[in-house]
């Protein structure tokens, strides 16, 4: 399932540029696109369902390879548990 918060991110990368996706569902407005990239460039998109976000993503991606760039193999963001939420197994070694 989809942490509504939480985007997923998809990395495009040409020699010094970089684009960089971010998807979101928007709670009561479908989902959202935000490209930020190449350079100072920002753009956000709505969309009102799953397939045309998928489609224009298509579209999107395939220029995008067109143009040279290539898909990062992951994205930006730390997979896994989040320590800050589990319960502390030792004592703070700061505090010591």
């Amino acid at each position: 399932m989809t942490n509504a918060d939480r985007p997923v991110i998809r990395m495009f990368t040409c020699e010094n540029d970089t684009v960089r996706w971010e998807t979101r569902i928007v709670d009561g407005r479908g989902l959202e696109l935000k490209v930020f990239g190449p350079g100072e460039l920002r753009r956000d998109y709505s969309f009102a369902d799953a397939m045309s976000l998928v489609e224009y993503q298509v579209q999107y991606e395939r220029q995008l390879l067109l143009n040279g760039y290539s898909v990062l193999p992951h994205s930006d963001r730390r997979g896994g548990y989040d320590r800050r939420r589990r319960p502390r197994t030792t004592e703070d070694r700061r505090r010591a």
